[in-house]
């Protein structure tokens, strides 16, 4: 962490809060320099100078400009290194919030020395001061970013440090392994034996089973942190855009009895269980000479193919038609799919009994977009066909993946404690490179928390915040 200090050597500072129209706005400010700065800009509401700063203790006043005139009234708080959130010395200037305010203030900030942060750099600052591990700190993102309270949950949980506390338990049995299959690179000449394979062998076969168990925890951690993708297809005029409108319970989505009205696809996030699921209306798939329709169609294929669920939309009042049939052909798994029979509220001439057997998906529900019935049902059916059970995602112990950095890193080191085994039941016992798949395997964990860092990691992880944080 020492060879990255060079990246906090400068003063940063940044606006904190949403830009826009609001009651406060905080510009905040994180380093050497923030005691220095604070001092030039800020004024007693009679207008004298304040020097000294007392820790964590809210000042009123007035911020000025470089020319000594006032800004706007603040209340400013410095809070002294190291028991901060950087591990800097902090300041915060609580100003209106309005955006001209905000900005001039900013502006101020800069012209006295401090640099505009990048992208989550009080964030990484956080990181390499110790304040955080990697997976803390990209966590913080991800509660800033949650779209459901189970979202926030789970990032919550790994902010706290849960998903760390499982890798450092796994880093701790990696490396008393280690120190067993060493031994024997230090003692070569004894002439008891010093790797007990059989031992060995239970020891990684358990280490893979956990880092499996945590890699099968991804597919739902995925769910609740992306959200569930949703394309809603079928052709013109079914419904698809009434579908849409009723499960937002708003009208989203134009609805007109004339084909090809949606021309893109329309994505929408709504919440299924504490789930976010993101849906798509998509145009209505059919033989078209409008180009904009055909694009509009293409992008209709392309959501397709990337749902986690399909919603097969069928017009019920019509019955099967050759369209129909087109679209079903299209499928490209039939697992993810469910068949909605739409307009329940008119004569049916089609039943789930008949869909199953003729397009051969295996899950049916029937509804009314119009009148708003059967989507509860519809939302079953989902969780059902994902088999997830959000109310018990996070009962007990359980650890989530959510993030696919996280996933192919216990992947990495799955792979190399499986190299160690295989090894070893090729009758290959030399501790010099079982000792170097289990050091590959200690890297990969290590680069999960953050104890093998890059600058090109840093860039990679850290440009997905916003600025201020």
């Amino acid at each position: 962490m020492e060879s990255l200090d060079y990246l906090c050597e400068d003063t940063i500072a940044a606006i904190s809060t949403p830009i826009g129209k609001g009651a406060i706005g905080i510009v905040r400010i994180s380093g050497k320099d923030a005691l220095t700065i604070l001092r030039r800009l800020f004024r007693t509401k009679g207008g004298k100078e304040k020097l000294e700063f007392e820790d964590r203790k809210m000042y009123y006043g007035l911020v000025v400009d470089r020319f000594g005139e006032p800004i706007d009234e603040v209340l400013a708080v410095y809070m002294k290194a190291p028991k901060t959130f950087t591990g800097e010395d902090v300041v915060e200037l609580h100003v209106h919030g309005g955006i001209v305010v905000v900005r001039k203030v900013l502006r101020e900030v800069l012209a006295c020395g401090a640099r505009l942060a990048k992208p989550g750099e009080f964030t990484m600052r956080a990181f390499i001061h110790g304040k955080i591990d990697l997976v803390q700190a990209e966590a913080i993102n991800q509660l800033i970013e949650a779209t459901s309270e189970l979202s926030a949950k789970v990032a919550l949980e790994q902010l706290e440090g849960k998903l760390s506390k499982r890798i450092k338990e796994l880093q701790t049995r990696l490396l008393e392994l280690k120190a067993v299959i060493e031994a024997a690179v230090d003692f070569p000449d004894e002439e008891v034996e010093i790797i007990e394979s059989h031992r060995i062998k239970e020891h990684l076969r358990g280490l893979i089973d956990e880092l499996e168990k945590l890699i099968q925890t991804y597919r739902e951690g995925r769910y609740i942190r992306e959200g569930i993708k949703v394309a809603i297809v079928g052709r013109p005029n079914v419904g698809k855009s009434s579908l849409l409108n009723a499960i937002l319970q708003e009208e989203r989505a134009i609805v007109t009895e004339i084909p090809g009205t949606t021309r893109d696809v329309i994505e929408e996030t709504v919440t299924f269980k504490g789930l976010p699921v993101r849906l798509l209306d998509t145009a209505g798939i059919r033989e078209s000479a409008d180009v904009v329709e055909r694009i509009g169609i293409e992008k209709s294929l392309k959501s397709l193919k990337e749902a986690d669920v399909v919603l097969f939309v069928l017009d019920g009042s019509e019955g099967l038609t050759e369209e129909d049939l087109k679209i079903a052909s299209l499928l490209n798994r039939k697992d993810n799919v469910i068949a909605v029979i739409n307009k329940a509220d008119l004569a049916l001439k089609l039943t789930c009994e008949q869909l199953k057997e003729t397009l051969g998906v295996g899950r049916c529900v029937i509804i009314s977009a119009k009148e708003g019935k059967g989507i509860d049902e519809l939302a079953s059916a989902m969780m059902e066909l994902l088999l997830l059970e959000p109310e018990s995602l996070l009962g007990g112990d359980e650890v989530l993946i959510t993030s696919e950095r996280h996933r192919e890193l216990l992947e990495r080191a799955k792979t190399s404690l499986e190299k160690a085994l295989n090894s070893l039941n090729l009758g290959y016992e030399s501790p010099e490179f079982l000792s170097m798949d289990i050091d590959d395997a200690l890297k990969a964990l290590g680069e999960i928390v953050g104890e093998v860092t890059t600058e090109d990691m840093f860039d990679i992880i850290f440009s997905r915040f916003c600025i201020g944080k």
